[in-house]
């Protein structure tokens, strides 16, 4: 059995869709070798994908994970089905191999190394699971309707408060006339004996 420079997992990148966000999904590359690995991502979409990072240096028994970002879309592709493809490439580098002498060389060209491993990633875009969705909406609805309450209920207390006052001040003038009534209903009952 062949042992592969790079284990890429997994094998297939999936993007939920949602209209309008960016989405994003993780592979793994993992260097089964005892050797410097490096690696470049090809895609044959690249103003539709963010890829970071598209090139690297994987030490032996190392992985690195890269990210592939799907920008905001305003449609779903026809039926689901997206025929954007990755590749990516790799080969064994010497151990003082940096970044820039593979930006800066064709190692990955048509020129470059021969001895060049290549892994294609095809895309599937997933539809979002609703449930999580119906709750977001639902807690939405419930915090407006709560809102809407809590509004009620404040013109409601005002309303009350309002009455208590006008009570504490027909309160306040019985009161002040009771005195002045008692002499009247006293004066009145006097006058009735005689």
């Amino acid at each position: 059995m062949d042992m592969r420079l790079l284990e890429v997992y997994p094998n297939e990148l999936k993007f939920t869709f949602q209209a309008k966000k960016q989405e994003s999904c993780t592979i793994q590359l993992k260097n089964n070798t005892f050797n410097h690995v490096a690696f470049k991502v090809k895609t044959t979409n690249f103003k539709k994908y963010c890829v970071r990072p598209n090139m690297g240096i994987i030490k032996p028994l190392s992985s690195c994970e890269v990210t592939f970002t799907m920008q905001a879309q305003s449609v779903a592709p026809l039926d689901m089905v997206c025929k954007d493809k990755f590749l990516i490439q790799s080969t064994v580098v010497p151990i003082e191999t940096t970044i820039d002498d593979i930006t800066s060389t064709t190692m990955f060209g048509k020129s470059g190394s021969k001895n060049i491993e290549e892994t294609k990633l095809n895309t599937i875009i997933v539809i979002p699971n609703v449930e999580p969705l119906r709750k977001e909406v639902a807690i939405e609805v419930l915090d407006q309707s709560n809102d809407e309450q809590m509004e009620e209920l404040k013109l409601k207390i005002t309303k009350l408060e309002v009455k208590l006052h006008e009570a504490m001040v027909a309160i306040s003038k019985l009161e002040q006339e009771r005195p002045s009534n008692l002499k009247a209903k006293s004066f009145k009952n006097n006058c009735s004996i005689l």
